[in-house]
């Protein structure tokens, strides 16, 4: 029942001298794990950072010397990524509570939300992350990380002058989500006033420590069905269910909720049906790390700054600074009502793609500001747009086609689609291939009743 790491096949990369790690996550989105973890391993120069330093952070320390400048970048970034190494033993710890926790304490107050798994299997990550959040150490024990991580991050942002030595550096806990801790940093002067405006670190959690606290955490699952006698785990369950909270378990659907439970058990004392059920909830999380964690997410977030265009400042989306992808870490914005009024926001339809945990986790929404690009997918049967620049400008380009009149945009964009095609299918324009793909995607644009007024229809009539 083990959640195996990646695998660690051999790629193929070519290095393009003038392309570094930023600039080629910026240009397409890919889904392939094990390929954005070797890309840093690939673009060794880079030694995997991604994007820069937020403009008020660099501002404290910037001189008219380049050579100083890109020195002291490098020094910030290294203690970033310092900082964070003694915060990943947070994940350490978790996997240390979660064998030590009793798998009854655990088990017995998430039934309901464990009968999901049969009711609602899309709610599987979000109910796994839910349960692994249990193994978190309290307040004080995350303090102590804190407080070491933020001297490290004061004494060397003193050394590099970004500070004085009045100044101090506070790091406090924020949450966490699937993948990552969140902390918030705050540089303070003598008077406990902010010196920039404060951001976020974002401690990813490593692939094999999430995979070992989801290993810890099925393993507890196993051992609870397995040992509960029926009449004990029927009365728990009566218990449960009618205690429930009319939110968790609708109460039409306590019926329902209940057989879900009962079948889960026998199932759990069957050898074959236990794996099946066991190999559901891990190929749904192995599932999520394609979307989540440090590779993913250094992508995503290049990809949408690049396509959605700067400034980030005023969109509906945190600005996400500084990634490592060896480091596991990263620095954002932190979305309060000091920022900038949103102004615009991003679309990320146009772009082929949705964001999922939007939907299933409001709390990723702060101050009008989407604050976790974690969870972000390729909308079905549009995976080509975000791997396709000069597709996704002419998708956009028919989306962007709107007149007063419903039937005058339906017209419009058949007009525009159909002088494409009939360029595009004779070759008689550049990336034809290309516009051809983005004419097949932006059917779905056009309704389908206007669909025979189609130039490729009408050919076929």
């Amino acid at each position: 029942m083990q959640i195996n790491s990646f695998d660690n096949r051999k790629y193929e990369y070519s290095r393009p001298s003038f392309e570094g790690l930023t600039k080629l996550m910026s240009k397409r989105i890919s889904t392939n794990p094990e390929y954005l973890e070797h890309l840093s391993q690939v673009y060794t120069r880079e030694q995997g950072s991604v994007g820069n330093l937020p403009k008020d952070l660099f501002e404290l320390f910037r001189s008219r010397s380049s050579e100083a400048n890109a020195e002291n970048i490098k020094k910030v970034k290294d203690a970033l990524n310092d900082a964070n190494m003694l915060l990943a033993g947070i994940e350490e710890l978790k996997i240390r509570i979660g064998k030590e926790m009793k798998p009854n304490s655990l088990i017995n107050q998430f039934l309901p939300k464990i009968a999901k798994i049969n009711i609602q299997p899309e709610r599987i990550p979000r109910i796994i992350t839910e349960m692994r959040k249990r193994f978190t150490p309290d307040k004080e024990v995350l303090s102590v990380f804190t407080t070491k991580a933020g001297a490290l991050l004061e004494n060397r942002f003193k050394e590099i002058g970004l500070l004085k030595q009045t100044d101090r550096v506070q790091l406090t806990y924020i949450d966490q989500g699937k993948y990552k801790n969140t902390f918030k940093m705050r540089l303070l002067d003598e008077n406990d006033k902010d010196i920039i405006h404060p951001k976020v670190i974002l401690s990813f959690k490593s692939p094999r420590s999430a995979m070992e606290q989801i290993n810890v955490l099925l393993g507890m699952m196993k051992k609870y069905f397995q040992t509960i006698k029926p009449k004990e785990y029927l009365s728990v369950v009566t218990n449960v269910l009618d205690h429930a909270s009319s939110k968790v378990v609708p109460p039409k659907e306590k019926d329902l909720y209940k057989k879900s439970l009962l079948e889960i058990y026998s199932k759990m004392k069957m050898k074959n049906e236990e794996e099946k059920f066991m190999d559901l909830i891990k190929r749904t999380m192995y599932d999520e790390i394609k979307y989540n964690g440090i590779g993913p997410e250094s992508n995503l977030t290049q990809f949408i700054k690049r396509s959605a265009g700067h400034p980030m400042t005023a969109s509906d989306y945190i600005d996400v600074f500084y990634l490592n992808t060896q480091n596991n870490v990263g620095l954002s914005e932190f979305s309060d009502k000091a920022l900038p009024a949103v102004r615009r926001k991003i679309n990320l339809h146009k772009y082929g793609l949705f964001h999922d945990d939007l939907i299933m986790n409001k709390n990723n929404m702060v101050e009008d500001r989407v604050i976790d690009y974690g969870g972000i997918k390729p909308l079905r049967g549009m995976e080509e747009l975000s791997q396709n620049g000069i597709a996704r400008r002419y998708y956009h380009k028919i989306s962007q086609i709107q007149m007063k009149d419903e039937v005058k945009t339906q017209l419009k964009r058949v007009e525009y689609w159909n002088n494409l095609y009939n360029s595009a299918v004779k070759a008689e324009i550049p990336n034809h291939k290309d516009i051809l793909l983005a004419l097949e995607k932006s059917r779905s644009l056009i309704k389908p009743e206007y669909w025979h007024l189609l130039s490729d229809v009408k050919a076929s009539l």
